[in-house]
């Protein structure tokens, strides 16, 4: 990303820039390294589209969703479906940035899209920003 993308809603929605078509029959790595700040009572939240029949789990691996968490809070090392939702914690801050990582191995049957959906945990009018510097690899490996 080299701009910021800013949000005050709760709405899961595909960001502009982490959005890339995908190929039928394939194997994909995919990393995003995600930067965000967010106030304690907006959060950040996210989950993935992924073509149709698609399979792979999404390793997350950020602040845990404790409320301003921070440098040395809580950690999230999980794992999930595409289409979890899961919520990170925060600096308290619309401007302090937190890092997160999203990856996995994808297995397509299917052309289609691979999307970052991302917003508010609640709706607050102070926004939630998925900052610039946020960026995603795609590798086809077979």
């Amino acid at each position: 990303k080299t701009g910021d993308t800013t949000k005050t809603n709760a709405t899961l929605a595909a960001d502009p820039d982490m959005t890339i078509s995908l190929e039928a029959n394939a194997v994909y790595e995919i990393e995003m390294y995600l930067q965000y700040a967010a106030i304690s009572a907006a959060g950040f939240t996210t989950d993935w589209t992924v073509p149709s029949g698609a399979t792979g789990l999404r390793w997350c691996l950020g602040s845990g969703s404790t409320e301003n968490v921070g440098d040395m809070g809580l950690m999230r090392f999980s794992m999930h479906n595409f289409t979890t939702t899961i919520d990170y914690g925060d600096r308290a801050s619309a401007s302090n940035q937190l890092g997160a990582l999203e990856r996995c191995l994808l297995t397509t049957t299917n052309a289609g899209t691979l999307a970052l959906r991302w917003a508010q945990t609640t709706t607050n009018a102070t926004a939630t920003k998925l900052a610039a510097g946020t960026s995603m690899r795609v590798t086809r490996i077979a």
